[in-house]
């Protein structure tokens, strides 16, 4: 839901600039119609409005393409990079498959061990709840276990929206 919401409010937004391009666009062609119809032919290329006519020009030309890049920075960010966004509990996450490590369970206490059995389990990533779930332990106990894991080197815990994805290292 908060990708929508993100893609909604940047589209939004790229269309208020877009719009805004225009109406700049629109302003200085008036303005050097203006300006073309207060000199008269008499006063030539001597005109008082020419030089202002081109730096003006030269101003809403550069205005008009900051627009632009941002316009097309804001597309980039709603269609032409991946989402970021964390999975849901209920979606499978990728992992990327890689080589169990070798975990000397001689050097781990009791907890410890259980939550390695529990992660290898579970091909090596399992929700932090889904531990505590498993264990029986309260969320403290767990988090600190898992503290000490992290600390050994031996997990890692991701963020997923509200949850941790607990890893093996």
């Amino acid at each position: 839901m908060e990708l929508q919401e993100n893609r909604t409010m940047l589209g939004i937004l790229a269309i208020v600039l877009i719009l805004f391009a225009v109406a700049i666009y629109f302003y200085n062609t008036t303005l050097n119609q203006l300006a073309a119809g207060s000199c008269t032919d008499a006063a030539g290329p001597a005109c008082p409005h020419e030089k202002v006519v081109e730096t003006q020009n030269v101003i809403i030309a550069i205005m008009i393409l900051v627009i632009g890049a941002i316009v097309a920075w804001i597309f980039y960010q709603m269609y032409g990079k991946k989402p970021s966004m964390a999975k849901g509990r209920h979606e499978e996450i990728e992992a990327k498959p890689r080589e169990q490590r070798k975990i000397d369970v001689f050097t781990l206490d009791t907890d410890e061990r259980k939550v390695i059995e529990i992660i290898q389990d579970k091909d090596g990533s399992v929700f932090q709840s889904d531990v505590i779930r498993a264990l029986g332990y309260s969320k403290v106990k767990v988090s600190r276990i898992l503290d000490r894991m992290e600390q050994k080197g031996l997990v890692e815990r991701k963020r997923r929206g509200m949850a941790n994805l607990v890893v093996l290292k």
